[in-house]
């Protein structure tokens, strides 16, 4: 697997690394960049962005179950408790800004699963978000991916081997155009 020189740094870079248009660095396993934190997520804080992805879906679940036991009854109404059955005892108790904040809650709980999800799947199969977004959309981003799919990877190496690799690698680094070599 060889190297290639980023049109935008002129830089060398690994082949698993990109160019965000966004933050104007190359970096390396390049997965997307994250508009909420303007930052991307890439090797060097991948782990992070899914540690706070369960942190969020922990904080969003907690708000929206506090939400639906303050608003929609007792505690032990949980089992036969639906959104539908809280309405009337909203508006006839004028909370809509408690209803609006666990519904948000619900919202972001469901998108952060998604994603979390979509994190585990790409990891499983040793992929990257922006390479897995090349395959489907059928660009060549490098040559070793060029026809293959989840299962044919080349950077797969099974599924144990593959989180092996993102928990415990130490081969953690960005390129910016600060950097000579790599």
């Amino acid at each position: 697997v060889s190297t290639q020189s980023t049109g935008k740094c002129s830089l060398i870079k690994p082949v698993r690394a990109a160019h965000c248009r966004f933050c104007d660095l190359c970096v390396d396993r390049y997965d997307h960049h994250n508009i909420w934190f303007d930052q991307c997520v890439g090797a060097r804080n991948h782990l992070s962005f899914l540690i706070l992805l369960v942190a969020l879906i922990n904080l969003t679940f907690s708000t929206a179950w506090d939400f639906f036991g303050s608003t929609c009854g007792k505690r032990e109404e949980y089992s036969r408790l639906a959104l539908p059955n809280c309405l009337p005892y909203i508006s006839a108790n004028k909370s809509s800004v408690l209803f609006a904040i666990g519904l948000f809650s619900l919202v972001v709980l469901l998108a952060s699963i998604y994603q979390l999800l979509v994190q585990i799947k790409l990891i499983t199969f040793n992929l990257t978000g922006y390479e897995e977004r090349c395959l489907r959309r059928g660009y060549p981003i490098h040559d070793d991916l060029l026809h293959s799919h989840y299962y044919h990877s080349p950077f797969h190496k099974g599924f144990k081997n593959n989180w092996y690799t993102f928990l415990l690698s130490v081969k953690h680094r960005i390129i910016s155009k600060t950097l000579d070599t790599v």
